[in-house]
Order: structure tokens, then sequence, then C-alpha cells
């Protein structure tokens, strides 16, 4: 009984705590992305403006086969409705899964940098292959 107690207090402290994941993915700017095993967001950074990924996103979603763009919003600061600092892009994928695509300004206070942050979430669950690709189509239809 005491191991049983053990073991379920130790599955759920990770269950909890989540786990995330240094993925391999095919960004010039950034190597690696995080993909969140709990949430199924898959993270990675560009050094590129909010409207230049935004737009590459847009020409991502819309290449993709089975893929059809729904809608956006945007993502606002603390400083209200002038304080744009990203925008959240919704589609829709075979199946009627939903495929968010989130933009945001980011700033590196310890590095002096600022990029742009892109979390992919393909489905309730995530799926990790799926945000791998878009990843790739999004690098590749960002001009430089």
């Amino acid at each position: 009984m005491k191991h049983a107690l053990a073991t379920a207090l130790l599955a759920s402290a990770v269950a909890f705590t989540g786990c995330n994941t240094n993925v391999g993915v095919d960004n010039p700017d950034s190597r690696e992305a995080t993909a969140s095993q709990i949430s199924g967001v898959v993270t990675t950074r560009y050094n590129a403006p909010v409207e230049n990924v935004f737009n590459a996103v847009n020409r991502s979603l819309d290449q993709t086969p089975g893929m059809m763009r729904t809608g956006e919003s945007d993502i606002t600061g603390s400083g209200g409705a002038q304080d744009k600092v990203g925008v959240k892009v919704f589609a829709r994928s075979v199946g009627d899964l939903l495929v968010t695509v989130e933009i945001v300004k980011t700033e590196d206070k310890e590095k002096n940098e600022t990029y742009t942050a892109v979390s992919i979430k393909y489905g309730a669950f995530g799926n990790l292959p799926e945000s791998q690709k878009l990843i790739s189509r999004i690098s590749s239809n960002l001009r430089r």
C-alpha cells in the first residue's frame, strides 16, 4: 500500500508539472523548437517582424492540402487594444481538427533581442509531426 501511494503521488506530480522536449525543426533562425507533451503546443522563434511571419503563416496554411483558414484575432498587451503584440490564426484540417497558430512579438531581456515566437497547436492534443511540417512550410515562405 505504501508503494501504491508513493507511485500515485509521483505520477500526479509528473502529470501536473508537464514535460517539455526540444525537437528539431526546419527553421534557419532556430534549429530547435519546444514541444509540450501536456498541452500539445510546439513553439519556435524567428528573427523577423510579426507582419512577415503572419504573412508566411497565411501562405503556409493556404498551401497545406486539406487545410482551410477560418479566422484570426489580435493579441493585445497590457496597454489594451492599442498595444497589439501578435495575432492568433485559426484553421481547420481534415477531420475538422482545429489548428491554432499564435504569432507573438517577444523580447529576450538577457540577450537584449527581439524576436517573433510562433506556437502551433494541431488538434485537441497536438500533433508533433504535422506541427513540424507546418513550421517547415512557414520557414520556406518567410522571405529573407
